[in-house]
């Protein structure tokens, strides 16, 4: 999910069967306001539409990368990596070698 945090856009990534706590990442960055990127924004910031953006920052995406603990509780992670018909399947630890975090921290609850 591609959020604006007060000024600035940041990638979070978490498990599917969770939802975003816009409360935890306020509290995390001591924000004002949070919102979710339009589609318009996403477009210029990434090249890419809803549901293509792979969860990787840097250097793939130039945007920091937080990922919610949840995450890692699955063997494997699975996401659309800039196209919304085909899928990468990756073992966690190999996710963990490439993802390049920005920082792990709590920020979902169950849905």
């Amino acid at each position: 999910m591609l959020i604006k945090v007060d000024a600035e856009f940041r990638l979070f990534v978490l498990s599917a069967n969770r939802k975003a706590d816009n409360k935890a990442i306020k509290k995390q960055f001591s924000a004002s306001k949070i919102r979710f990127a339009t589609a318009e924004e996403l477009m210029t910031l990434t090249g890419l539409v809803p549901g293509s953006v792979p969860p990787f920052g840097e250097p793939i995406l130039p945007l920091p990368l937080h990922v919610d603990p949840s995450v890692f509780q699955n063997a494997r992670i699975a996401f659309n990596a800039g196209s919304l018909t085909d899928s990468v399947v990756l073992d966690i630890e190999d996710y963990r070698r490439v993802m390049n975090v920005t920082e792990v921290f709590p920020f979902s609850i169950e849905e």
